[in-house]
């Protein structure tokens, strides 16, 4: 009994994170994951890979669902700037919650596309799978919405969801690290590979430090020694949703991860740590973001 109470102290109480969630804060929600949206799609000139040489580029999911004029056209420098464009202005009415049924599903179809574009041209990348699957989560909600619009839990199970996607995405590439990479890859060099092979690579935000981390054997040695705390950060996440006292351990760990990553690899999550602001129970603090009683 002793020991139970010890750990019932120690993990703190036990409650589903946004239960109180309000339609402010679902409203706040939908603008923050589609303006974000229109942050990444602003800095990208997607029109550059019509200019890649043809063989680079191997159509991937919904691509391979359009017709070779279709992808063609679609493919070509006006083509690719239309679609930008295009996507920006749905997700714009998307975000300011204008007619959002219908611009919101429009706005998933068209990043479902623009992922595909972009994963045409290599291999897949993971830093905008969350935000991207957090556009599916709230246009799916809202269509719950509409056919079921007195439905309990209509403003929490939107961003229970999103806050469940993010901290499975962490869990599974822990669990994925820990059983293909086994002890080698804690007991290696991995960090230094990854460090030096991520700053050679070069991406949009490069720092050019990581190729230095073979001179600086200390650095080196904290690297290595935080990447099994961060493993196991990782597949503890999903605690996050209803565990308070884990969450806000959580929050600095991770924010600390992504920052090494920015200096030291040139990988920036930004998006997810904007998701990070959905790991705070907004409307327990905030009575206004929580939902009327009754």
């Amino acid at each position: 009994m002793r020991i139970a109470e010890t750990l019932r102290r120690l993990i703190g109480p036990v409650e589903l994170i946004h239960e109180q969630a309000g339609p402010r804060l679902l409203r706040l929600t939908q603008l923050g994951i589609f303006a974000l949206w229109i942050l990444k799609l602003s800095l990208d000139p997607l029109w550059r890979l019509s200019v890649l040489p043809k063989e680079m580029f191997r159509p991937v999911g919904v691509l391979n669902l359009l017709s070779p004029s279709a992808l063609e056209q679609l493919m070509s420098p006006m083509g690719l700037c239309v679609f930008l464009i295009s996507t920006i202005l749905v997700a714009t009415f998307a975000a300011l919650h204008r007619w959002f049924l219908l611009t919101s599903t429009l706005a998933a179809i068209l990043l479902t596309v623009y992922s595909s574009i972009i994963r045409s041209f290599g291999p897949a990348v993971h830093t905008d799978i969350v935000l991207l699957l957090a556009a599916y989560a709230l246009t799916g909600f809202a269509w719950a919405d509409f056919v079921a619009p007195k439905a309990s839990g209509r403003y929490t199970y939107p961003l229970v969801t999103i806050i469940a996607l993010l901290t499975l995405s962490y869990c599974i590439v822990g669990l994925n690290r820990v059983i293909t990479g086994g002890i080698p890859v804690f007991a290696g060099d991995t960090m230094e590979v990854w460090a030096i092979d991520a700053s050679l690579r070069g991406y949009y935000f490069n720092t050019n430090i990581g190729w230095h981390i073979p001179e600086w054997p200390v650095t080196l040695f904290f690297l290595q020694s935080g990447l099994p705390v961060i493993t196991v950060f990782e597949i503890l996440a999903p605690l996050s949703l209803a565990v308070p006292h884990f969450r806000w351990i959580f929050i600095p760990v991770m924010l600390s991860f992504h920052l090494l990553s920015l200096v030291f690899m040139n990988i920036f999550f930004f998006d997810d740590m904007f998701c990070y602001l959905l790991l705070v129970d907004w409307s327990r603090r905030f009575p206004a973001l929580a939902r009327k009683a009754g």
